[in-house]
């Protein structure tokens, strides 16, 4: 199987497309938490997701929609039956339901209009807790300048609003990302830009230094009196800690949607499956537990139920560690699972390993994770076969 050779761009309306980040990013300040006194918005998004279609719901989609909301996972609920699903989901189980604004339906053209959120309040708490734990140490002095910081989701190509993103970077005074970003996204995006560049280190496993980087530099920018800003993020701005980072104060946030990596390259992969395992439901959950108010058994417990359930999932920021977690919930499973291990997805040094996660080749999954943050993605065995051609 190849992923991540090339960008395919005609999947937008499918579940791994830009929909439900859109939406998403319009209902991200419906929940508003406090942190040493400052507001802050709670993407639903955030930390990880499950996402299930609602016309015609598969089997099952009830269960898994409880057991996630269980679990502290919030539920994304996209068709044209959406709104009355998650609306009966939110009541029974005492979760938080959010519509997109505007009429319902949105047809083609506005396919967020169908993405609806449920939202327990376990994640709300586990939220503000990583929340306080990032803003810990940010301190802004009185009489910051005003600045304009926007959040533009990239990589490996732009999805959903192209000409949002092309005009907050040609726009911004300062553009800001991570060093692999300016390497390997930024040449391929044909964005123009006059305003000075600002590259973040970005480590390969200490995710909250690359935040702290981010963080820090934006701060340095405002103090300066820099009051148009862009932020290059790969993938989704609200899908990782970055935006949960950086301090509110005297700031104006403004997102430009994207798809996070890890689920472009599951949306690749299943076109080049027979049938996609991700179209009509996934798990988007991320590794390294302990960041994100979780347990390792905690973690194991959920994977082995999702899997248990027949739920394809993208996981990544997986160490090595995790990975074990997923092999041992995948051989749990009541069918076979293949197991597809990416790193250093769509740069020149692309890594794809594919494995039963029963096989004696399930180990070199192991082997090829140590040492940095990979993305795995698992669904049942009966989805590999191959297209013809």
């Amino acid at each position: 199987m190849t992923v991540g050779a090339g960008a395919v761009r005609g999947a937008d309306a499918t579940l791994c497309g830009p929909a439900i980040f859109q939406a998403a990013a319009r209902v991200r300040d419906r929940i508003t938490v406090e942190a040493f006194g400052r507001p802050h918005p709670l993407s639903p998004v955030s930390a990880g997701f499950v996402a299930l279609r609602t016309d015609p719901p598969a089997h099952g989609t009830d269960r898994i929609a409880s057991m996630a909301l269980a679990m502290g996972r919030p539920v994304a609920l996209v068709g044209e039956t959406a709104a009355p699903v998650a609306a009966a989901l939110a009541a029974a189980t005492g979760g938080r339901w959010l519509c997109p604004p505007g009429p319902p339906g949105g047809g083609a053209r506005e396919p967020w209009r169908r993405c609806h959120f449920v939202v327990p309040e376990e994640f709300v708490r586990a939220r503000t807790a990583a929340i306080v734990r990032l803003q810990r140490d940010r301190r802004p002095r009185a009489g910051l300048p005003f600045q304009r910081l926007t959040a533009v989701g990239v990589g490996p190509w732009i999805r959903g609003d192209g000409a949002a993103a092309r005009r907050a970077v040609a726009r911004a005074e300062a553009v800001v990302a991570t060093d692999w970003t300016f390497r390997h996204t930024l040449p391929l995006l044909g964005l123009r830009t006059s305003g000075s560049r600002h590259a973040v280190p970005y480590d390969v496993m200490d995710y909250d230094a690359t935040v702290a980087g981010v963080s820090a530099t934006v701060d340095r920018l405002q103090e300066a009196g820099v009051g148009d800003v862009a932020l290059l993020v790969e993938g989704n701005p609200d899908t990782y800690d970055v935006l949960e980072g950086l301090c509110p104060a005297r700031r104006r946030l403004d997102v430009v949607p994207g798809v996070p990596i890890g689920l472009a390259a599951a949306g690749e992969l299943g076109r080049r499956l027979a049938r996609d395992p991700f179209d009509r439901r996934h798990a988007y959950l991320s590794g390294l537990p302990a960041r994100h108010g979780q347990t390792r058994e905690r973690l194991l417990r959920e994977l082995t139920g999702y899997l248990a359930a027949g739920l394809p999932c993208a996981l990544v920021e997986m160490t090595a560690g995790d990975i074990g977690l997923v092999l041992r919930a995948a051989r749990a499973a009541p069918e076979p699972m293949t197991c597809v291990l990416l790193s250093d997805l769509y740069s020149p040094d692309t890594r794809v390993v594919t494995a039963g996660a029963a096989s004696a080749r399930a180990r070199t999954l192991l082997e090829h994770a140590r040492g940095r943050l990979t993305t795995l993605l698992v669904f049942k065995e009966s989805f590999r076969a191959e297209t013809p051609g």
